[in-house]
């Protein structure tokens, strides 16, 4: 009985690793479908309409702060590209952050802006954070970041 068991065990372990490689292997094939991008393997753009998101500056530094201080930044960008520019989410490094971010499409030549609030309440010392933003652009991230210098009250 052991036996039989023992085969059964083998027989379900190949039907679940064949049902997961075919699964694989269609999605592979739809993704490839959809995406679009827009720099082929000779690294030459090809030519297409693509939004591009350029910041004025991507690193702040808010100096020296005390702790629990309570401080906002905002990163202003330009649609430099020849297509709508959509921010789909900023993402925070830390549970310390929120951003507001412009959520209206972007057209070519305008600008937008992503605002950042940091509460220092639970930091200490010197601090380094990212915020990634995702646009439909290419590379679709893009990362702030800021620093600061918390110190004691």
């Amino acid at each position: 009985m052991n036996m039989y068991r023992f085969l059964y065990q083998i027989v379900i372990v190949f039907v679940i690793w064949g049902c997961i490689s075919c699964s694989n292997q269609n999605k592979k094939e739809f993704d490839s479908k959809i995406v679009n991008i827009p720099v082929s393997a000779d690294g030459k753009e090809k030519d297409v309409r693509m939004p591009k998101l350029e910041f004025e500056q991507i690193h702040h530094d808010f100096g020296k702060l005390i702790q629990g201080e309570k401080v906002s930044f905002t990163y202003k960008f330009k649609n430099t590209g020849n297509a709508m520019l959509v921010i789909s989410s900023v993402i925070p490094g830390c549970n310390c952050t929120v951003a507001q971010f412009t959520q209206t499409p972007v057209a070519s030549g305008e600008s937008g802006s992503v605002t950042i609030n940091f509460n220092s309440e639970t930091k200490k010392g010197l601090v380094n954070s990212t915020i990634i933003v995702q646009a439909n652009t290419y590379p679709t991230e893009t990362r702030l970041t800021f620093s600061a210098n918390v110190g004691l009250p």
